[in-house]
């Protein structure tokens, strides 16, 4: 990661927005940032930290980093642009803070804000506004601690990645390096091997359930179980074939036995059917005397349908005659009702009459009722401005008030504290005043009343911030006063005048009845009235022309009853006449009278039925007779046959076939599940022998990188060895600043204590033992951790770890180093230049000043702070 640009607003001393452009470097890769204490040197990293992760090299919060010096107007935010290989990235982050309201007075709270971009061509692509943590982790290659241990070393902390504990230096070289790809194939063939444990004992247990639902223990045993099945199927199939042939002989006979039954049994049933017929014999000649007389009766069917036709006719007429009658009664009554109805309507005229003069003279009222409307509207409207008005006026006149009350007590306040500074400036002469030696204010050689001390002793500067807000509060108090005359004189001077406009037009309209003021309740009302008149005068010419139609109804079923009378009595007449002709044809015909011939013609219609029943007995004596001829031929000299003996015989045989070929099935399933458990046995058996060889291989692998034997996994092995190259990195600079004494090296030790060998240890040549990183001093351990930084940071880029350790922060650490050291240190860090890694070095040591030719100076302003470069050529 190289910086680009740095962009701080309103952030921890620095109160306005502070740009730190580092391309003004212009190629050089050492700089010092430096400044006096407090000017805020740190907080430059601490805002490229923060712009990251949300957080700050020290434990100070985003929101504790607001600058006290900012305007309230101004927002606290940090922008950070730089470059990860040949892309440019920007970090923008501002904390959770009061800010002005958009609209109105005071202030508000707003949300903290985030986000990560893409550049391109200087315009944002690809932003993301949540996750910028894990985002910037994962794009940098870093979390936020392990940044501060690796990149951005802040003030006292520089010494953490020399003394960390082995699983935290463990965390660091594993993100650095990429290493989870290690452990992730460890883990990867635990669980190949589980799988294949559970696969092998899936099977096995797969095997052992064949077995036994076989009822084997094992393969042998099955086998021989195996050939006993055949052996049983086969007798079992044999002795099926032999019970098959039995019973197709037997079958032959029965067949030819059930025939011949057949035959004794048609020739029993036509037999009965014979003598059932000839005792229907007498039924029969009665039929035929009756279908003679009902063709008889047949043809005179013309009286018959005459008289029919007749009488049905008769029916008809003596409906309408009932249906006349019926009208006549319901019209009469109607008339009553109608002619009763037009009188009501008629007493109603005068009182409608004076209705529609009342609708009429509400319609010409509406329009005075609706500016009426108006006016009490207005009314109302002017008096609620008048009252909040006065209201204001009275709110305003409190506001100027305590403005004024709040002018003097500033005021008061702030001449106590000017005579305090006076009466404390006095003190101050006083104290070097001597008998005999001129006081400088008024020359007296005599000083027999000094100025004393009080308990607190105003400065200057409190004399310049109590003026200060006394005059904001006069400020404030001219701010209310004006805006009270500024009301008076203008929306309370309004709203009386409008009150009394209002006024003015409600006096001219109180003339209006007070029941016709609401011109909607007119407009509904003489609506109502005028649909009611309407109404009324549409109910009159109803009721009378419903009067013209029911007089025409009433004559017209008056006229159809006396018609209907008429036909009645001319149907009469040709009925009597009709049946006496009938009379004289059924005597001819050999009726013994009238009222039998009527009977026989009432069954007419079963005339076809009684001629087809004489027809069926006829053709079924017939019948019946050659089927007892064709029987008695199939039986003669034939002995009837014993079925019943023949049936028990039959159904033994069948039941002794069933049950051989049931025995036989089962045999056969039976030894067709066991061949097949032979054949997943074996198979299975093949698949166990392939799955303990697959087994035996994965176990292996597994246990060399999960460290089992050598008790030391393959990330950590590999993480030793890079940790080895790192030390080696390292110690090319620690031997040289150290004059050859001090150098890094890997603890060996597998106790544990040395978290498979990721604990370092410094060998002193001085003494010729290896000791702890810890017991080294101060400057000893600058060093250390200077050269461990530099030399991790050489190893990753080598070894293009997925990080690009380009950029490193060091704040302080070098005012601990003697000369020779001091010296050796920046010999080492001017040699980094030809690398291209770029160093920022935070240090009071003028030293330092005098060597590195770029420098970030930040100093303290009468508003905070700020920062700029300076480039010595």
């Amino acid at each position: 990661m190289k910086p680009l640009k740095l962009t701080m607003r309103a952030f921890g001393p620095y109160a306005g927005e502070t740009v730190i452009d580092f391309e003004k470097l212009q190629g050089r890769h050492l700089f010092l940032i430096c400044g006096p204490t407090g000017a805020g040197k740190t907080t430059i990293l601490d805002a490229m930290c923060y712009a990251l992760y949300g957080k700050t090299s020290g434990d100070r919060t985003g929101e504790k980093m607001r600058s006290d010096y900012a305007d309230s107007s101004e927002r606290t935010e940090v922008i950070f642009d730089f470059m990860l290989g040949d892309k440019t990235y920007r970090a923008t982050r501002s904390p959770a803070q009061m800010v002005d309201k958009k609209r109105g007075s005071g202030q508000t709270l707003a949300a903290m804000q985030a986000s990560l971009s893409e550049l391109e061509d200087g315009k944002e692509i690809n932003t993301l506004r949540t996750g910028i943590e894990e985002a910037a982790g994962k794009l940098i290659g870093l979390n936020a601690d392990q940044f501060c241990q690796v990149i951005l070393l802040p003030q006292g902390d520089f010494r953490k990645l020399l003394v960390a504990k082995a699983d935290e230096r463990e965390a660091i070289l594993k993100q650095l390096f990429k290493t989870q790809r290690f452990s992730e194939f460890k883990d990867s063939l635990k669980d190949r091997l589980d799988a294949k444990v559970r696969e092998k004992m899936e099977k096995q247990t797969r095997e052992d359930q064949i077995l036994s639902t076989a009822g084997a223990a094992d393969e042998k045993q099955l086998a021989s179980i195996v050939e006993e099945a055949e052996k049983s199927l086969q007798e079992a199939v044999e002795t099926t074939r032999k019970q098959e042939k039995e019973s197709n002989e037997f079958r032959e006979v029965y067949q030819k036995k059930t025939a011949l039954m057949g035959h004794f049994t048609e020739l029993d049933k036509a037999l009965k059917q014979d003598a059932a017929l000839k005792n229907e014999e007498g039924r029969m000649k009665e039929m035929e005397a009756s279908l003679s007389l009902i063709r008889s009766a047949r043809e005179l069917a013309p009286y018959f349908d005459q008289l029919d036709g007749i009488t049905r006719e008769g029916r008809q007429e003596a409906q309408k005659l009932k249906t006349a009658k019926a009208d006549m009664e319901t019209y009469t009554r109607l008339n009553e009702t109608l002619e009763k109805r037009i009188q009501e309507l008629d007493a109603m005229k005068e009182k409608r009459e004076e209705e529609r003069k009342t609708a009429l003279k509400m319609q010409d009222l509406v329009p005075k009722a609706k500016l009426y409307g108006a006016a009490v509207q207005a009314l109302k409207n002017a008096q609620n401005a008048l009252s909040r008005a006065e209201e204001e006026t009275k709110r305003l006149q409190a506001s100027a008030e305590a403005a004024r009350k709040a002018r003097d007590a500033q005021k008061e306040k702030a001449d106590a504290v000017r005579k305090s500074y006076i009466d404390g400036q006095a003190f101050l002469l006083a104290e070097g005043l001597e008998d005999g030696v001129p006081c400088p204010v008024c020359g007296a050689i005599h000083h027999p009343a000094p100025a004393r001390g009080g308990d607190h002793v105003a400065k200057a500067e409190d004399v310049e911030r109590a003026q200060k807000e006394y005059e904001r509060a006069s400020a404030a108090y001219d701010r209310a006063n004006d805006a009270k005359e500024k009301h008076s004189t203008g929306a309370y001077a309004k709203a009386m005048s409008d009150h009394a406009k209002a006024d003015a037009q409600m006096k001219t309209l109180e003339e209006i009845p007070e029941a016709y003021r609401d011109p909607k309740f007119l407009e509904m009302e003489s609506t109502r009235l005028l649909t009611d008149i309407r109404k009324w005068e549409q109910d009159k010419e109803t009721a009378a022309a419903q009067l013209r139609k029911a007089g025409a109804d009433l004559s017209a079923s008056q006229a159809a009853c006396r018609n209907a009378e008429e036909r009645r009595e001319e149907l009469v007449k040709k009925y009597r006449e009709t049946e006496s002709v009938l009379k004289e044809a059924s005597d001819k015909a050999g009726f013994q009278s009238l009222d039998e011939c009527k009977e026989w013609y009432k069954k007419k219609d079963t005339e076809e039925s009684v001629r087809k029943t004489l027809e069926q007995y006829r053709a079924d004596r017939k019948s019946t007779e050659e089927r007892i001829k064709a029987e008695e031929q199939e039986t003669a000299g034939k002995e009837r046959p014993d079925m019943l003996a023949l049936n028990e015989k039959s159904k033994a045989l069948q039941d002794q076939l069933k049950k051989a070929s049931e025995r036989a099935a089962a045999l056969k399933e039976r030894t067709e599940t066991l061949q097949k458990a032979v054949s997943d046995a074996r198979a299975i058996e093949k698949e166990l022998e392939d799955l303990r060889k697959e087994e035996g291989l994965i176990r292996g692998l597994y246990d060399l990188t999960s460290g089992k034997k050598t008790r030391i996994t393959l990330e950590r092995y590999v993480l030793g060895t890079l940790l080895d190259d790192v030390a080696n990195a390292a110690n090319l600079r620690l031997l040289s600043m150290s004059r050859r004494r001090y150098s890094l090296h890997r603890m060996t030790d597998e106790s544990g204590l040395g978290k498979g060998g990721l604990s370092l240890e410094v060998s002193d040549s001085f003494t010729g033992r290896s000791r702890p990183a810890n017991t080294l001093s101060g400057g000893e351990t600058f060093l250390a951790s200077l050269s461990l930084a530099l030399g991790l940071a050489d190893v990753v880029q080598s070894r293009q770890g997925g990080v690009r350790l380009d950029t490193m922060f060091i704040d302080e650490g070098f005012g601990t180093l003697d000369p020779d050291s001091l010296n050796s240190a920046m010999n080492t860090l001017i040699d980094l230049q030809n690398t291209g890694r770029m160093v920022g070095i935070i240090s009071h040591v003028p030293e330092l000043e005098e060597r590195i030719d770029a420098r970030l100076r930040v100093t303290p302003a009468e508003k905070g702070s700020k920062a700029e470069f300076e480039i010595i050529d």
